[in-house]
Parts: structure tokens; C-alpha cells; sequence
């Protein structure tokens, strides 16, 4: 509410402008509006004071709710504002939105596909078709959902991944910004499972339900950043693990635990693109003997890891 009455206040002054308010609650509405021509109809200094209200309602929103995710109407709009502000072509903003638009609807029929166990090419939605699969040929209700949930993690980062091969710009930012939204929810409902899962029935581990299960309990977990305590707590029980895939497994979500926390990592599992081609690990402690430690763990050297980003860094463009 908070959020809606602030942007119709903005609008106020401006009687011919439509009301965005709306369009907040609706991302079909969203999704179709011209923001272009509101920038026509409001000039450049009415649509920043749209867009700085939006971010501050918006950012008053979440603060309130740790962990609650943007809806994608609010994306939508907040994205469309951003980019309108900045576009110098009215007609190439159009044609990003629509390329935009139909890029990501795309993605969404891939991720219902894939998650159905469908072929939907590219080798790395293989494993996805593969747990998909899994989920649906299980017996045992706690394996069916455990393997559904991570064919569906799966499916949407790999294709985030699609996403990030874009070239970066405007486009890409209309195609993720709303996107990232569903990932969340996603993020969201399996962390409240495996959270219950926990609770009510212990830890998935190797010994009782086998490793393929046990790494993709880890692999949900790895992915519920919205909930730092969640993973902390879980990492005693992790570094029980003997097995050397676990111990992998719990180095990477102990580097997780502390970049969320800014704090240094132990094994440089995490970090960012800083250019074409280029991924760099995050602060990490004692780096001369990051090598020696990953090793130890069987996962390579740290060079090694860097080049798998290649492809994902390879548009990367400082904003």
C-alpha cells in the first residue's frame, strides 16, 4: 500500500499521466506497459522521481520483511523505469522490451520443459532432465520432492546462465531483473521444505540416503542465502561428512556462509565477473596456500576453477 500511494502522490502533479500504482499488482499489465511514453508524458525529471520512489518504497518493503522476495510486476516496473530514464532511441528501447519479453518467456516454457524431463537441448540441462526424471520414477515421497526441487533449482540458474551469455546492456537487464524474481520464489519454497525436512525427519546424509540424495539436500541449502542463519547452523553437520564429495560439499557452503557475511573465504569457491572472460574469486584467507587447500579436497587449482566462468563472464560489461 505504502509503496502504491507513494508513486499515485508522484503522479498527482501531472493529471494527463496514467497512474502507474497499478501496474505494481499486475505483471501482464506490467509487462505490456509503455514506458517510454510515460517518460513523453511526465519528461525525464518526473519519471527519475518515479523511479527514485519506487526504489525507496520498494527497498522499505523488503527491509521490513528479511527475506522476502520482489514480486515480478514490481520488477517489471522497476526495470522499465530504469532503462525508459536512460534510453536515448524511443524505438530501440521498444524493440529491447519486446526482444526482452519474448527471450524471457522462452526461458520459462525451457524450465517447464526440462523440469517435465523433456529434451530441451544444450548439455547442460541434461542433468536437470536427468533429476527430473529421477523425481518422477521415485517411490519414496521425500526422494520425489528432494529431486523435483533440484531439477527446478537447476533448470532456472542454468537459465540465469543463458541470461549472463547475453550482451550486457539494457536488454539483458529487462530480461533478468523480472526473472530473478521467480528464482527467488523458488529459493524461497525449498528452503521452508528442506528447512522442515530437517526438523522432521534429520539431515539428508550419504550413509542413509545415499550420496546422490545427500548432494542435492547440500545443493538447496548452497542456494538459500535468504536464510545466513539456516546455513550457519547447518554446517556442524555438514563437516561430519567423510566422504570427499561431502567435504567438497561443505567447503563450498562454508565459503558461501562467510562471503555472505563479509568475511574472508577458506577455499575461493565464490566470487564474481570483473571482465570479458573473467571471473575472480572474493577476499580470501591465506591465499598463497589456497591451492595447497583445494587440493587437498580434490577440487583443482584455483586457475582451473576461474576458466570454467569463461563462457558465463564472456559479454560481462562494467555497468
Amino acid at each position: 500500500m505504502l509503496l502504491a500511494l507513494t508513486l499515485a502522490a508522484a503522479l498527482a502533479a501531472d493529471a494527463p499521466a496514467p497512474s502507474i500504482a497499478p501496474l505494481l499488482a499486475d505483471p501482464t499489465a506490467a509487462r505490456a506497459f509503455d514506458y517510454m511514453t510515460l517518460r513523453d508524458q511526465v519528461g525525464v525529471g518526473g519519471l527519475a522521481t518515479l523511479s527514485q520512489g519506487l526504489e525507496a518504497s520498494l527497498g522499505e518493503r523488503l527491509k521490513a520483511a528479511p527475506g522476502a522476495c520482489e514480486t515480478e510486476a514490481e520488477a517489471l516496473v522497476r526495470v522499465g523505469l530504469v532503462t525508459a530514464l536512460t534510453a536515448k532511441d524511443p524505438a530501440a528501447w521498444r524493440a529491447d522490451w519486446k526482444a526482452a519479453d519474448e527471450k524471457r518467456e522462452a526461458l520459462y516454457v525451457r524450465v517447464a520443459r526440462v523440469t517435465k524431463g523433456e529434451d530441451v537441448g544444450g548439455a547442460d540441462y541434461a542433468g536437470v532432465r536427468a533429476a527430473a526424471r529421477k523425481a518422477a520414477a521415485a517411490t519414496d515421497p521425500r526422494r520425489r520432492q528432494l529431486f523435483a526441487r533440484v531439477a527446478r533449482d537447476q533448470a532456472m540458474r542454468y537459465a540465469i546462465h543463458d541470461i549472463w551469455a547475453l550482451p550486457t546492456g539494457p536488454m539483458q537487464d529487462m530480461v533478468k531483473r523480472p526473472f530473478l524474481t521467480r528464482l527467488c520464489e523458488v529459493d524461497t519454497d525449498n528452503l521452508v521444505w528442506l528447512k522442515a525436512e530437517w526438523r522432521e525427519n534429520g539431515w539428508f546424509t550419504a550413509a542413509r540416503d545415499g550420496a546422490e540424495a545427500s548432494g542435492n539436500a547440500w545443493l538447496l541449502a548452497q542456494h538459500a542465502d535468504r536464510d545466513p542463519d539456516f546455513q550457519r547452523a547447518l554446517l556442524p553437520v555438514l563437516a561430519l561428512a567423510t566422504d570427499m564429495q561431502g567435504k567438497i560439499n561443505y567447503a563450498y557452503l562454508a565459503d558461501r556462509v562467510a562471503t555472505n557475511a563479509g568475511e574472508p573465504q577458506v577455499y575461493g569457491t565464490q566470487g564474481r565477473c570483473v571482465g570479458p572472460g573473467r571471473w575472480e574469486p572474493d577476499t580470501v584467507k591465506d591465499p598463497e596456500g589456497l591451492d595447497a587447500r583445494r587440493l587437498a579436497l580434490g577440487l583443482g587449482s584455483e586457475a582451473d576453477y576461474q576458466s570454467h566462468f569463461q563462457a558465463v563472464c564472456a559479454n560481462f560489461k562494467a555497468s
